[in-house]
């Protein structure tokens, strides 16, 4: 196992093999939008598992680390922290103090794990949400609770787009028993998004104890199609999708979703709000859901599809 720096000239193909697996086929990110000018004039990071290649990475000029990539088959053995652990002792040697880099929202965890803090800056960046993040180096990584759920007992808000999905992939990630949903707006972008529709999936997939339940407030036109509808058709045993009337909810006109008896975020189409620990509001909106789900009832398209 060795991280060695190359350039784009002498490992192009390896370099090309790994982010193409990882961004282009897995995170359906465009070919256009991945391979860019910069290639050439970066430093690069390339991880072997004896002579296969299985990781890289990239440092900007400016110092950004980007393009950290692990071949699936890899992942859980610790090269993300290799190639880290890589670019940092590189910067080092360059006389340099800080480390940046825009994670995906679904890395938060790894990213935070070692050493790096969240800035205030989220955006959306081929479709996946993104969060700015920082390491000051060779110096011990402030303390800090920001995101963690059941820890983070500060209230959080935002009017930036990418909040919602960033919140929603951090939270979603960290739960382990149950998430429930309550939706005034299906069209809203955080449940038409593929990568937040995969977080879903994988949360519903990691044990056979957790579910995940969704209210919407109307059945629109295409709920077939819908990701939601979609996702619940293969599990519909711990996925579950119920109508309820709107006027008759214990709840504002906001979407919310609940992260287990811990966290719990509610938005609109303009802004955000997000608690990762308060289990007395948790608990409160919690007492609310339970009444509009025993009143909810059964999604006209759903007994068309049981049919």
């Amino acid at each position: 196992m060795e991280v060695n720096i190359v350039t784009w000239e002498d490992a192009k193909s390896s370099l090309k093999h790994i982010r193409q697996k990882v961004f282009v086929e897995e995170q359906q990110v465009p070919e256009e939008l991945e391979w860019d000018a910069d290639d050439k004039n970066c430093i690069h990071l390339l991880g072997r598992e004896g002579n296969r290649p299985v990781a890289c990475a990239r440092i900007l000029k400016d110092g950004k680390l980007g393009r950290l990539a692990v071949l699936k088959e890899y992942r859980k053995h610790g090269w993300g922290g290799r190639i880290l652990r890589a670019a940092e002792q590189h910067l080092l040697d360059q006389r340099k103090n800080k480390i940046q880099l825009n994670s995906q929202a679904n890395s938060y965890s790894f990213y935070f794990d070692n050493g790096y803090r969240p800035g205030e800056e989220m955006f959306w960046d081929a479709n996946i949400p993104h969060i700015k993040m920082h390491k000051i180096l060779n110096r011990p990584s402030p303390a800090s609770k920001t995101y963690l759920l059941g820890e983070d007992d500060e209230n959080h808000y935002s009017d930036q787009p990418a909040a919602t999905p960033v919140w929603f992939q951090i939270g979603s990630q960290q739960s382990r028993r149950e998430i429930d949903i309550q939706i005034t707006s299906l069209s809203h972008p955080v449940f038409n998004n593929a990568s937040c529709i995969a977080n879903l999936s994988a949360f519903i997939r990691q044990s056979h104890q957790t579910q995940v339940r969704v209210l919407i407030d109307e059945e629109i036109p295409g709920l077939s199609e819908h990701p939601l509808f979609l996702l619940q058709q293969r599990m519909s045993s711990r996925f579950k999708i119920r109508r309820f009337e709107a006027a008759n909810s214990q709840e504002n006109d906001n979407n919310q979703i609940l992260f287990d008896l811990k966290g719990y975020m509610r938005f609109d189409y303009h802004t955000t709000y997000c608690n990762f620990n308060n289990k007395i509001s948790v608990s409160r909106h919690r007492a609310h859901f339970e009444q509009d789900w025993v009143a909810s009832k059964q999604l006209i398209e759903g007994r068309k599809l049981s049919m």
